[in-house]
């Protein structure tokens, strides 16, 4: 018999969706209007939705074939963590990037209120 996802893992995975979709819209939706995105020594990268949206749109722009693959999700509470692997061909360059990166989530009020990348 399988639990269900918390609600956290259930968001996690709904914005991974959109992401692999290039779904704009719908990834933003998983997001808290005050979103905070901290790098991994807790300083904010970004604040809030007005300046969240635009960073990710900017990504489906400057990058092609834009994935990632959680092959690991751990979650406790109002924290979730993934194990992600992703990649991305630059639309310029055609250069292929990718990596690993720890990514930790935070519920806040139904929705993502915080990320941070941990690598």
């Amino acid at each position: 018999m399988s639990v269900p996802p918390s609600p956290i893992q259930a968001l996690a995975q709904r914005q991974l969706d959109a992401y692999n979709r290039g779904d704009l819209d719908a990834f933003c939706a998983c997001y808290h209007p005050q979103v905070q995105v901290l790098e991994a020594d807790g300083s904010v990268d970004i604040e809030g939705m007005e300046d969240f949206r635009p960073r990710y749109a900017g990504l489906w722009t400057d990058y092609r074939e834009v994935k990632a693959s959680v092959p690991q999700r751990l979650a406790h509470g109002a924290h979730c963590v993934d194990l992600e692997h992703w990649s991305r061909v630059e639309a310029e360059t055609g250069e292929r990037q990718g990596g690993t990166v720890l990514v930790r989530y935070t519920l806040r009020e139904g929705l993502i209120g915080t990320v941070q990348f941990l690598d």
